[in-house]
């Protein structure tokens, strides 16, 4: 009988990573990955089609699953981290993308961090975040969209960070993952462990921008959807875990876990 084994699947700004592994005893039994580039329109500027993260996750899945030296019936779960993403993916109420995603090295936002450091309590901000201001974060991006792009933000249902896209292509269900909902920066009340709407109001952005389902990243956000498990050919209904953002995933994998840790990225 083959042993139980779990998919891990990392969406990063320039590929997209999958590993078959061993619950047993960690062993990675077949890995592939898909390469791509952000798209820079302008100096300055960073987004991606949240097309090309779903078409690498599906290649690197498929692939993986066709190589496996283990029947499909065997992979138990899987689990997606990602990148950064900064905005999010602005989506409307059937959501259907409305826009790519301002990733984190998009700097594109100067003119709404100004706007921010005048209008907004900075440190009421900082108290209840934890962040300060910089167009790094999310929440500048996302106002750089309500400016600059007033015909997607009318349309706007919700902002999806790029993980819990996908895991709501694959499963129809819409959640986010607390270390992607803080990585959003400056909407997200890091004592309460929810969306801040305090915050949110100070800056201008409705609290109904943000989904209302927040799990943990062990939750299983819900089961592969027959036309996903046929593509992808697993067992349809294979838990589909929540995950999180690349480098909060990371830290656990590499079995840091106690205060004195440390876990090197680079990429």
């Amino acid at each position: 009988m083959a042993a139980d084994c779990v998919i891990g699947v990392d969406i990063g700004t320039q590929s997209t990573k999958a590993v078959l592994v061993s619950c047993g005893d960690g062993r990675i039994l077949a890995q592939q990955s898909r390469a791509y580039q952000p798209d820079t329109p302008q100096a300055l500027w960073a987004e991606q089609w949240p097309q090309v993260w779903l078409d690498a996750v599906e290649q690197c899945i498929a692939s993986l699953v066709a190589q496996a030296p283990v029947p499909a019936a065997s992979i138990r779960a899987l689990c997606i981290s990602s990148l950064y993403g900064g905005s999010g993916i602005p989506v409307d109420v059937a959501g259907t993308v409305l826009h790519p995603c301002l990733i984190w090295m998009d700097k594109r936002a100067q003119a709404e961090v100004d706007q921010v450091r005048r209008t907004v309590d900075l440190q009421r901000l900082f108290d209840i975040t934890g962040n300060g201001v910089d167009s790094y974060y999310g929440f500048t991006k996302i106002l750089w969209i309500k400016n600059h792009r007033p015909a997607v933000w009318e349309r706007t249902a919700q902002f999806l960070p790029p993980n819990c896209y996908v895991n709501a292509q694959l499963t129809g269900e819409v959640a986010v993952d607390h270390s992607s909902a803080g990585n959003i920066g400056g909407v997200y009340d890091v004592q309460a462990r929810g969306w801040s709407e305090e915050s949110m109001q100070m800056l201008g952005i409705p609290g109904t921008m943000m989904p209302a389902r927040l799990v943990q990243s062990s939750d299983v956000v819900g089961g592969l959807l027959p036309e996903w498990a046929k593509r992808l050919g697993l067992p349809q209904g294979t838990p589909v875990v929540a995950g999180g953002v690349d480098a909060a995933m990371a830290t656990l994998a590499a079995g840091a876990v106690n205060p004195g840790n440390h876990v090197a990225m680079l990429g």
